[in-house]
């Protein structure tokens, strides 16, 4: 289908569309949502989600691949002047913490994607993008002598692994939660630098 051009109210239609979509999934499940809980959760008729996307299949995909892209884009704002490939690791884990508060449920999003054939190619990718990033910065860390030698792949993914789990366990879907633990940020920090600095040196 073309995409439609639209005006400023289309626009914000839509967005509202997907942030209604956004908590459902996170709350229900993919296949336990229907077009009609989206539109039922707007007051607005089918017809309205139809006009802005195609399926529900194509909206969870858009919106998956929207809040990946988003996260990324976070995590790079977060270290662009940044030289030291440690602080750049720091300032990225502290992105990421400060994203998933900020869209509670995405997590959810991400994990229930990965469950089906059909959209667990773009989590993967996903994942897959934002490990080499931190393998990057891993890399330099361990040319510079900052980081102790070792599989930068696996030690990124660790950092990874590690982000996710803060946030399922201490976020989740709910929107008040995202307050509680105001020291998460730091605590992912120490932990994960903790397992890849050389020596004894944070």
């Amino acid at each position: 289908m073309a995409e439609r051009r639209l005006t400023k109210r289309g626009t914000r239609r839509r967005e509202q569309v997907m942030e209604a979509a956004q908590r459902l999934f996170a709350d229900q499940g993919y296949h336990r949502t229907t077009v009609g809980d989206v539109c039922d959760t707007l007051g607005v008729g089918k017809g309205v989600f139809y006009w802005y996307f195609p399926s529900k299949e194509e909206l969870f995909s858009e919106l998956l691949q929207d809040s990946l892209l988003q996260l990324r884009r976070a995590q790079h704002a977060a270290i662009e002047k940044v030289d030291d490939p440690v602080a750049r690791l720091e300032e990225g884990i502290r992105a990421s913490i400060a994203f998933f508060r900020e869209t509670p449920g995405l997590l959810t999003l991400i994990r229930t994607a990965a469950r089906y054939e059909e959209f667990a190619s773009f989590v993967d990718k996903g994942h897959q993008i934002i490990a080499d990033d931190t393998a990057t910065h891993l890399k330099e860390g361990m040319a510079a002598g900052s980081i102790r030698h070792g599989d930068p792949e696996l030690m990124a993914h660790g950092i990874l692994g590690a982000i996710f789990h803060f946030v399922e366990i201490y976020f989740g879907t709910d929107v008040e939660a995202t307050s509680d633990r105001p020291q998460l940020a730091d605590e992912a920090v120490a932990f994960c630098l903790r397992g890849i600095l050389q020596g004894d040196k944070h």
